[in-house]
């Protein structure tokens, strides 16, 4: 079969057609380009401000110039359009609680932050995996949004690797199956660190993986993966759409447009006190979704040594012990 038969037996697309018609479907259209994460702050006196975003693009190498957008009923719009100099931090692969941090505005956000000042006084945190240091170049219109572009005066590049988010989640880079070159022998004295490496890669990996065949199964249940995640935080109690964004690991419109759906389809609905609740209906829909993770589990760990897998869950909640704080 040719190229061109291929194309004509390819799936459909999921959603389809005008975005003034409606801008959710839309935005999640935008969200199949994946983009890196920055902090974007600016600072006048002891007033510092800062926010997250990831409409950061170069520009121009010659002259050195970057921008990013910032929506116009934002509340920080005065303090970047008054200041004339703002600071861009890449965020790392470890640093999703500093994006929930900077998602929306809320009180003490740099106390709660390590940073230093730089040129201008603007913020440059710490754990960043680049600062790029700017003068506003030009500001924009950009429909419902200002463009805002910077002439970098300096810049600094760590070691690290973003973090990553697409289609409303975040995510982590991952070398490509078709891209991976072939391993090649490593020196006795570095492995050890090889194998450290090794491991961290298969995590990530099998996670994508798994995460990726198990959508087949969400589609039959009919959720998403961001209202799959909602489903099962709900399940446990009333939450607030703040919260939901720092423990599903969320972005704000991927809560906002699973909250709706969910909503629409009768399987949450929201509380006076503007927490969400799962209706009875939800509560159905969870249930099958984790009948058929349960299914799924034992399908694809079916063969594997009950000894194995034991050794695998205790080295998995080790790691996640020492990630929370525990020993």
């Amino acid at each position: 079969m040719n190229q061109a038969t291929d194309l004509l037996h390819s799936p459909g697309p999921v959603e389809e057609g005008n975005p003034a018609d409606d801008f959710r479907a839309f935005r999640r259209a935008l969200g199949q380009f994946a983009t890196g994460v920055t902090v974007i702050a600016t600072s006048a006196g002891d007033e510092v401000v800062g926010m997250a975003a990831n409409s950061f693009s170069t520009v121009s190498l010659d002259p050195p110039l970057v921008l990013w957008s910032i929506r116009k009923e934002s509340r920080s719009v005065p303090a970047f359009l008054n200041n004339g100099h703002f600071s861009i931090n890449v965020l790392g692969e470890d640093q999703m609680e500093l994006s929930a941090l900077f998602g929306r505005p809320q009180p003490d956000q740099f106390g709660q932050a390590k940073w230093s000042a730089g040129t201008h006084g603007d913020p440059l945190l710490e754990g960043a995996i680049a600062h790029f240091e700017c003068v506003r170049e030009a500001v924009v219109d950009g429909g419902d949004h200002h463009i805002l572009i910077g002439r970098v005066e300096r810049y600094a590049r760590f070691e690290g690797a973003p973090l990553l988010f697409a289609q409303g989640q975040y995510g982590v880079p991952v070398a490509h199956p078709d891209a991976t070159p072939a391993p090649t022998p490593q020196p006795a004295a570095d492995t050890r660190e090889a194998e450290e490496s090794l491991f961290l890669s298969l995590l990530k990996a099998a996670d994508n993986h798994m995460s990726a065949l198990f959508q087949e199964q969400r589609q039959h249940v009919g959720v998403t993966v961001a209202s799959g995640r909602i489903l099962n935080r709900l399940f446990e109690g009333p939450c607030a759409p703040d919260v939901l964004e720092l423990e599903t690991f969320l972005g704000e419109s991927a809560v906002d447009d699973a909250l709706t759906e969910l909503s629409q389809k009768g399987q949450a609905e929201r509380l006076a006190d503007g927490t969400w609740s799962l209706t009875d209906e939800g509560r159905e829909v969870r249930a099958a979704l984790r009948r058929s993770a349960e299914h799924f589990t034992h399908e694809q760990l079916r063969g594997i040594p009950t000894q194995d897998l034991a050794t695998a869950e205790r080295v998995l909640g080790t790691l996640l012990r020492r990630a929370s704080g525990g020993q």
